[in-house]
């Protein structure tokens, strides 16, 4: 074939050899990759949990009320008045498991911010206790999210069940 001056392409065995090469990183990448994104949904929805019992303990401290939080239906109201706010957990693969005794689906927050009992909530993706995170609900009001993986600040989850 004729070859013009200056004319440069590439040959078909070097295409070859890197389509191979981003089939062998691709391979690679695609499994974290995912894994990436279900750590990401899981603390985005521990956070959220952890916003949504902030606003309740603020409502009830600015209006001095007192606020329930319905964890059934995870929707946040005043003592005898509808809901304000509500959150969405219906996400099968996203766990929030709370210690709430059997029938307990109420907690309440008093004017002050101290809240009706302590409570401990995990998020976790299908019972990967090693991706979870556990937030604690003091009887005071604060509101504390472990690291991903912790139940404190020193020993690691080991299950997403309470």
């Amino acid at each position: 074939m004729l070859r013009l001056k200056g004319m440069r392409g590439f040959t078909l065995v070097e295409l070859m050899i890197t389509l191979a090469l981003l089939a062998i990183v691709a391979t690679i990448a695609v499994p974290n990759f995912m894994q990436f994104i279900r750590n990401n949904q899981v603390q985005a929805k521990a956070d959220e949990l952890k916003s949504f019992l902030q606003y309740a303990r603020g409502q009830a401290v600015t209006t001095r009320k007192s606020y329930e939080i319905d964890i059934s239906s995870w929707e946040i109201k005043p003592i005898g008045g509808s809901a304000e706010r509500s959150i969405d957990f219906s996400n099968a693969s996203t766990v929030v498991r709370s210690n709430l005794e059997t029938g307990v689906t109420k907690l309440n927050y008093q004017p002050n911010g101290s809240v009706s009992g302590p409570a401990t909530f995990t998020v976790c993706y299908n019972n990967d206790f090693s991706n979870g995170y556990l937030i604690e609900l003091k009887r005071s009001g604060l509101i504390k999210m472990y690291m991903r993986g912790y139940k404190n600040n020193t020993d690691k989850l080991t299950n997403c069940t309470l």
